[in-house]
């Protein structure tokens, strides 16, 4: 008698191996004032990942030691060159081969006044994920603070830096194009340059009202007596006050030209 043949018993098929994925650099902002307003996203963010991009190692440090149950000592931390440095490319190339990297602000958001600009638009040329955390910016807070009407009075205004740079230099002569614009101009500066930008403005902008906004987000207190305050003049009478303030206890400025 013939017996039909048994089927021949198959090894199971192994399952598909699993494409590594490729790191991504996440960019996380931090607060510019106060520590409570970390979002919780970015502290998950910030305990998850073992290397983070920083502007200053020491400071981020210390920045992390304020974080409940994050070790500072189990994060890899690297200074974000000021300029591009193909090594530096390089390297962070390899490790995004392997993990997630963060890159941290000092205060407010990356790549806008901290370093790192450069690394974003390199690595979007290599095809390098980036996604970025959305974060406290003082231009967004001044912007709420200005009591202008965006939709209303104004649709446009101007940003500008107020660098240090000498006077009559080339990037004093584009300031003060920017600054005899008709719209709002918000400018960042050091503390140090206030008096310098005020008496550069005096000469563009004339009689328009001026605002100082000192210490935004940390609040008064003894150590930041002015903090979150606004006060407005023009140019004149500021510089004729600024001798009056504390400058000692004084830690961030920055100034908006009202509309003319």
């Amino acid at each position: 008698m013939c017996y039909p043949a048994m089927p021949t018993k198959r090894p199971p098929a192994s399952p598909p191996r699993r494409r590594a994925r490729a790191g991504c650099l996440h960019l996380l902002p931090w607060h510019i004032g106060h520590g409570a307003d970390v979002t919780a996203r970015v502290v998950a963010d910030v305990t998850r990942l073992r290397m983070l991009l920083v502007e200053s190692v020491d400071n981020a440090r210390h920045e992390l030691r304020r974080l409940r149950g994050v070790d500072p000592a189990a994060k890899e931390l690297r200074t974000i060159p000021e300029t591009p440095d193909p090594g530096f490319l390089d390297w962070l190339v390899a490790v995004l081969r392997r993990e997630d990297v963060g890159m941290m602000a000092s205060g407010g958001i990356p790549a806008f006044v901290d370093p790192g600009a450069w690394v974003v638009a390199a690595l979007r040329e290599r095809g390098v994920r980036i996604v970025a955390r959305p974060g406290p910016s003082c231009l967004t807070t001044m912007l709420s603070l200005s009591g202008i009407e965006w939709r209303l009075d104004t649709n446009a205004f101007s940003f500008a830096f107020f660098l240090d740079v000498p006077p009559d230099s080339r990037g004093e002569r584009r300031f003060r194009l920017v600054a005899r614009r008709p719209e709002p101009l918000f400018v960042f500066l050091r503390k140090t340059r206030v008096e310098r930008c005020l008496r550069v403005l005096r000469d563009e902008v004339g009689s328009r009202p001026v605002s100082l906004f000192f210490d935004l987000t940390k609040g008064r207190s003894r150590y930041f007596p002015l903090g979150d305050e606004v006060r407005t003049m023009t140019c004149a009478g500021w510089l004729a006050a600024l001798r009056t303030l504390p400058w000692a206890r004084i830690s961030d400025v920055a100034l908006m030209v009202g509309p003319g």
